[in-house]
Formats: C-alpha cells, structure tokens, sequence
C-alpha cells in the first residue's frame, strides 16, 4: 500500500511539510493521506483523527482530482467586508491625510461616513486590507525643497565624497547640543513590567561642537560653553592640525549664522588657510553625515539612561 496514496513522489514532500505545517486543515489531510499510505483503513483513521470516514474519502478524493496542489491549499474566501471599494479607497485617503492615532477614532469616521458601526478591535482588519499599518510618521524639515537637495546631492555633495582622500579629506561638522535629562526610547522590557527611568528638569545641557572626516570616518569635537563664530574657529584649527599634509580641507556645513560671521570669513581669508566651506542647502540635515553619528550617539548615550550627577553625564560624551 506504502507508495500509493502518496505517490513516492508526493511521501516525503508530505512528510517534510508536516514538520512545519501550522495551518491545522492542511495538517489533518497530511495526516489521512500519510496513514492510508501507511496501510490503515479509513475507519481506523477516523476513529484514531476523530473524524468522519466521509471526511477521510473526500481528503482521499481531493488528493487524487487535484494532487499536491489541492491537499496544500484552501478554498477559504472569508468574510465579505462591509466596506465597498469605493469607501475603503475614501477611508484610505483620509487616514494618509489625518493619521489617526486610534482604532477608535476609525471607527467614528466610518460611522459618520458610511454607517457602519465597527468596534475598535474589529477594525483591524479592514485596515489592514486597506493597506494601513500602525507606526510613527517621520519628521523632515517643513521647509526642506526635495529638488534642490537633490541636486545638490548630484552635482556637489556625491562628487566630493567620490573624490576624498587621506591627503584632501571631507568633513561634515555640526552643533549638537543633548540636554541632561532622562530620553525613554523603546527597548525589551519583561511581560508586565514597568521600568523607571530617572529625568532630570532638562535645563541643563552640553554644546558639542564636531566634525566627522570622510573617508576615514574619524571624530573630533569640543565643549564649548556656547557655539560661536569663536568656537568654529577654535574646531577648524583643530581640524586643519589633524590633517597638517592636506593640500585641502573641505568642510561641508550648514547655514547657522556663526558659520557666516565676519570674523569667521576673516579667519578663512587669511594666508595659508587650507579649509574650503560648502553649505549644504536650507534645511538639510539629512545631508550632513554627522547627523547619521549623533543618532547613534543618542541609542549608546541618551536613549534610557539616567546620570546622577551632571559631571557623569559629561564625562560620557
């Protein structure tokens, strides 16, 4: 009998998809067909499964009118959604244009829209066959022109990190300024437990003054009690030191207005000055590298941890 119902071929398949079957239908026919195989007689298998010999005929009829493909999927259609396409194409438009944070405030839209009643829990799944996913939007620069930091991007920005080198390196300087306080982000917590993190009044902070070199990625910053036309001088000098055999250093920087002051201007005119500035467009700091390092900065420093005294939490930076 062994061999037959499966066919030699279909056998181990079946014995394989067992193994990792989770759907409990596709499972029970797996089952039949393997113990027929196996020599058991219908009446057997449905005394041993629970089932019906009916039941058992009609796993063997499907798996001989239509083989593996049959017995592995399901003819589930499910329930027919309240919602024709038309409203689930208007609800769609709404939430990209108001980003509900609710399942219940859904729920009152499409009352007050199209009249069906929905509880929150229940609205998941028209959500989800609208496409909709339960997540955060992302903060950009309200005044950020896409077109033009492209092509910045194209023409100056992508050409410089292409032509940089130990002896004509890049850098990418910016201000940072972490206030001394606690920041929660999301992490592991067990089941049921509630973690305290201490905060502080958050009035006190650090002013990280940086510059992040490419190719070679390395780091240079200051504390300063404040950042000024002064301290970027005070930042260049260091940088121009790191690099003493530089023919050039370009340094790619915002518009803040002490990287446009008349002393700073000053500094960069006189003889021997071998710093080039580039201004990255209004708006733009998802363009300056540095960025990318002072978010890792905030997971391995800020982000769920608490300093008891503030010489600790400036000693961590």
């Amino acid at each position: 009998m062994a061999g037959v119902i499966p066919s030699p071929a279909d056998r181990p398949h079946f014995l394989a998809l067992m193994r990792r079957q989770l759907n409990s239908a596709v499972h029970r026919r797996l089952n039949v067909l393997l113990l027929l195989d196996d020599g058991w007689t219908p009446a057997r298998i449905a005394a041993a499964l629970y089932l019906d010999e009916s039941t058992v005929a009609e796993h063997r009829t499907l798996y001989s009118e239509r083989g593996r493909a049959g017995v592995e999927s399901l003819a589930y259609l499910g329930r027919v959604s309240r919602l024709s396409a038309a409203q689930r194409a208007a609800l769609s438009e709404w939430i990209a244009a108001e980003v509900p944070q609710t399942a219940k405030a859904v729920c009152a839209q499409v009352e007050a829209a199209f009249g069906h009643v929905y509880a929150p829990h229940a609205m998941a799944r028209p959500l989800g066959q609208i496409g909709c996913v339960f997540k955060k939007p992302k903060c950009v620069p309200a005044k950020a022109d896409v077109l033009i930091q492209q092509a910045f991007l194209d023409t100056t920005l992508a050409p410089l990190m292409r032509a940089a080198r130990p002896e004509a390196p890049l850098s990418f300087v910016d201000g940072c300024y972490p206030s001394y306080t606690g920041r929660p982000a999301h992490g592991w917590i067990r089941r049921g437990a509630t973690v305290e993190l201490k905060s502080n009044h958050g009035r006190t902070r650090l002013n990280l003054n940086g510059a992040l070199s490419w190719p070679d990625r390395s780091l240079i910053h200051h504390h300063e009690e404040t950042i000024t036309s002064a301290a970027m001088i005070r930042l260049f000098e260091t940088l121009a030191a790191r690099h003493p055999a530089s023919e050039s250093v370009t340094v790619v920087l915002d518009n803040a207005r002490y990287n446009r002051s008349r002393a700073l201007k000053a500094w960069l005119d006189q003889p021997g000055c071998r710093l080039r500035l580039v201004d990255l467009p209004s708006y733009a700091p998802n363009l300056n590298l540095i960025e990318r390092f002072r978010r890792f900065m905030k997971r391995t420093v800020l982000f769920n941890k608490a300093y008891a005294k503030f010489a600790l939490f400036k000693q961590a930076f």
